[in-house]
């Protein structure tokens, strides 16, 4: 069998990056902006994708859940190294697509009941499938979505998107 070491003195492509590698060097902060604003573009379609934008939520309680999750079990932060291949993960076609399903589930009231780890918060879905269910719910989610709109059309209006 031929080793990462080995695959160089034989022609093969390692199928395993060295960490010391110019592949696993730390990202430029802009890099990382510019991942971060993919994520947002590949899930949010205009000013009017509500889907997007419930999406674009979900993915970031996600990140902060890896964050708190991260900083628990380490006692520190992700460094940008780390941070970026997070990104790059969760911003693969798969995972901006189960963003999106989630997104119409929870939208439609059928999201999932989802278990949190102790000392994380629970999972907005189940939250807005009662609101959903509430007098006036509704009413709050259509204003929660005219609000997203006008602070997404702020952000792209008046350039402070990065």
């Amino acid at each position: 069998m031929v080793g990462p070491e080995d695959s160089e003195s034989s022609g093969e492509k390692p199928l395993v990056k060295s960490v010391n590698s110019p592949a696993f060097a730390p990202l430029s902060n802009e890099a990382i902006e510019d991942e971060r604003q993919s994520v947002f573009t590949s899930l949010v379609g205009d000013d009017s994708d509500v889907v997007g934008l419930v999406a674009y939520s979900i993915y970031k309680q996600n990140k902060h859940d890896f964050l708190v999750a991260f900083n628990r079990q380490l006692a520190r932060e992700p460094n940008e190294a780390e941070l970026s291949a997070y990104i790059m993960g969760e911003a693969t076609p798969r995972r901006l697509a189960i963003y999106r399903h989630l997104a119409q589930s929870t939208l439609a009231g059928k999201s999932p009941d989802v278990q949190t780890a102790p000392g994380l918060r629970a999972s907005a879905n189940s939250g807005l499938s009662a609101v959903l269910k509430s007098p006036g719910g509704l009413l709050l989610l259509a204003n929660l979505g005219l609000v997203s709109v006008l602070f997404v059309w702020l952000l792209v209006r008046f350039g402070l998107t990065g």
